[in-house]
Order: C-alpha cells, then sequence, then structure tokens
C-alpha cells in the first residue's frame, strides 16, 4: 500500500471541515459503539483523531485508545489535536509491523477506512485486526457503499467471516453500512 501522507492545503480543509461534521457524524457513530469504559479500543487507520476525540472520554480508568496510522503527518496532526488526553497512545505504522500483541484489545473501530485500503490487501489486514482482538471483543464499522466510493456490505460481511467474525448487528443504509462483528 502507498503510504501518501497530507499535503497542508488537505490538513486544513479537512480540519475545517471536520468542524461542522465532527458532532453529526462521529459522536452518534461512537455511542451507537455501546462502550462500557473500561475497554482497552483500537482506532485503526485514525487519521487526524475525530474517533478517539469522541472515543477517549467515554473510557474511565482501565480503558484507552490505540490511534493506528500508517501516515506520519496524520500522525503528527492528531498528536496536536489531542494533546492533553492520558488514556490514548500513537501508533505510525500498518497493522503487520506495529508490535500490536494478538488478543489485546476488546473493541476495534473502523470509520470509513477499509475501503481505501486495495481491494487485494483486505482480507490479511482484517484477519491481522481480528488476531488483535480479545476473545468476545468486536469490530464496529463504517464503510461507504458507493460504487463510485465505498464497498458492498456483502463485501464487508465476507471479509469479516472469513477473518472468524460473526455480525451482531448491521444497519444497511443507502450509501453507507455500519455493523458489529464479534470474535
Amino acid at each position: 500500500m502507498t503510504i501518501t501522507d497530507p499535503t497542508r492545503f488537505e490538513i486544513a480543509l479537512t480540519l475545517f471541515a471536520s468542524r461542522f461534521v465532527r458532532g453529526l457524524i462521529y459522536k452518534p457513530f461512537v455511542k451507537r459503539i455501546g462502550l462500557k469504559g473500561d475497554e482497552r479500543v483500537l482506532d485503526f487507520g485514525a487519521g487526524w483523531g475525530d474517533m478517539t476525540f469522541f472515543v477517549a472520554p467515554l473510557l474511565g480508568k482501565g480503558g484507552s485508545v490505540t490511534l493506528l496510522d500508517i501516515s506520519s503527518g496524520w500522525q503528527r496532526v492528531a498528536k496536536k489535536r489531542l494533546n492533553g488526553i492520558k488514556n490514548i497512545s500513537f501508533v505510525n505504522a500498518d497493522i503487520f509491523s506495529a508490535g500490536l500483541p494478538d488478543e489485546s484489545f476488546d473493541v476495534i473501530v473502523i470509520h470509513f477506512m477499509l475501503h481505501d485500503i486495495p481491494s487485494g490487501e483486505r482480507a490479511a489486514i482484517v484477519k491481522e485486526l481480528a488476531r488483535k482482538l480479545k476473545p468476545g471483543g468486536f469490530v464496529y464499522l463504517g464503510e461507504p457503499t458507493t460504487k463510485s466510493h465505498g464497498m458492498t456490505s456483502a463485501e464487508i460481511d465476507r471479509l469479516m467471516s472469513d477473518a472468524g467474525l460473526r455480525r451482531t448487528y448491521s444497519k444497511d443504509q443507502k450509501k453507507q453500512y455500519e455493523a458489529r462483528f464479534l470474535k
């Protein structure tokens, strides 16, 4: 997978736009995850950290979020934006070289990220993500499903099933698929 760091313009545009959509999209999405407060959460493809911005405050003692992203540019942005939040850590690597122990996360959150991975690489990455889940842990994802930008819900279900995960919730909207997959 080719790693391209964002330009200053892309960062500025993204941060400007996220001010307007952050509360409308991320906050309700995070609420639907159903966190209890003590989970270890992996924010896969964390980007600029909007998901973690809403996840971290829901976690109490024992809870933490690991932001995983292959882009050092987005990691710098996330570190600056989330400065001062105590229960988060940053990993700038791909899932294979990140050094994250197997069965170490209760929840893995994927939001509008899986479709950006080349289709030939998705199965191996999803299997590796499944290895990072504790027994009883789950992946919670939201992905676009339009033909021009996204992937089908059937493809997502197949990838998760092939990785040994079982769908326990899904909401297939016109342009977006949201689902929970249990290990």
